[in-house]
């Protein structure tokens, strides 16, 4: 395939004019064609800016437009039905995280992508900063030896104001969640995906203080693996006075890292029982400072997104099956709040 793959933007909110636009354009394999959103102001101001056509309805643009990717970045509930939408016309769909609100759905929309041949992704960005990269690589190398603990610690603060622009939907419990989905999953992605291993329970306990609002402002919870690792959430978006730490701390019988900073963009602790002169080296000078709490991941998405669909089968990039793992520890997480036990955490199907 040598054309240009053309992609359209759903949804024209904060993460799109902050991450996804400036991917897209600069990645020579995309040709931005269209955005779509039912604000139209702000569709038409976003066409504008973007030079590109602006449509109000899914529907209309999937029907008007040539498109080889839908990328889908708009209030957390709707992703399943909208990145349907896209798959019943054979588009493809990169979707925000997370891929849903609810298991279920989530396991409906991996199916029906594939019995249509549509590829599904899902932005995870967050696995392809420099540190988390180094941290992987760790792992992967064997040089925690038998890694024992993970813990996560998230201190945000998301003022009143945030809940309530865009009508209000990040106060939504059917359309954001709170602290666990809407700021956490990365981080809870970031967990499994470091552990390697199927997360089997969970438990937890959430509360919402301060705000007027739905969804959890903090809470803590214990993540078990299959494979005897326990993780550690200890999560808040109502830190005083703002933003402080976004950090994950590995502890092994031979090695202990910890990486922190806002959004885990630095190298705080990294400490191995034999040394590694190349990633120990590269560890040293790995923090970086990002202009917002996305970090720079979505470029590598996008380009790696792009490869795959020009048929390299050596592109690694996350897909609906790989987003699912961290809806389902989400899933197992609030049944635990609700009931007050140990909750299972659902296998994939089949």
């Amino acid at each position: 395939m040598n054309r240009l793959l053309r992609v359209a933007v759903v949804g024209c909110g904060r993460v799109s004019r902050t991450a996804h636009y400036s991917a897209i354009k600069g990645n020579r394999n995309f040709e931005f064609a269209a955005v779509c959103d039912i604000d139209r102001s702000r569709a038409d101001e976003w066409g504008r800016k973007n030079n590109v056509r602006a449509y109000y309805d899914l529907d209309d643009m999937l029907a008007r437009e040539r498109l080889d990717l839908v990328s889908i970045n708009v209030p957390n509930g709707l992703h399943p039905r909208l990145a349907r939408c896209a798959a019943e016309r054979g588009v493809n769909v990169l979707s925000e995280k997370p891929l849903g609100m609810r298991l279920d759905e989530v396991d409906a929309l991996i199916t029906y992508c594939d019995s249509r041949g549509v590829r599904l992704f899902t932005v995870l960005q967050n696995r392809f900063n420099a540190t988390n990269q180094l941290l992987k690589r760790a792992v992967d190398r064997g040089r925690f030896g038998r890694l024992l603990t993970v813990n996560v610690t998230l201190r945000w603060h998301r003022r009143l104001a945030y809940y309530e622009e865009d009508d209000g939907w990040r106060g939504s419990r059917e359309l954001a969640g709170g602290v666990f989905t809407n700021q956490a999953i990365h981080y809870v992605d970031t967990m499994q995906w470091l552990v390697g291993s199927p997360a089997a329970t969970c438990f937890a306990r959430m509360a919402t203080a301060i705000h007027p609002i739905e969804v959890e402002t903090h809470g803590s919870a214990v993540v078990t693996f299959a494979n005897g690792v326990i993780g550690s959430l200890n999560l808040t978006c109502i830190n005083f006075p703002d933003d402080r730490e976004g950090s994950i701390t590995l502890c092994g019988d031979s090695g202990t890292v910890r990486v922190g900073g806002k959004a885990m963009n630095k190298v705080l602790e990294w400490e191995f029982r034999m040394p590694d002169p190349e990633d120990d080296a590269a560890a040293a000078q790995a923090d970086y400072e990002p202009p917002t709490v996305y970090g720079f991941g979505h470029d590598e998405m996008y380009r790696r997104v792009a490869a795959a669909l020009l048929g390299d089968a050596t592109a690694e990039v996350p897909n609906g099956r790989e987003g699912r793992k961290s809806v389902a520890i989400l899933d197992a997480l609030y049944r635990s709040a609700r009931t007050g036990e140990v909750a299972r955490v659902v296998p994939e199907p089949g």
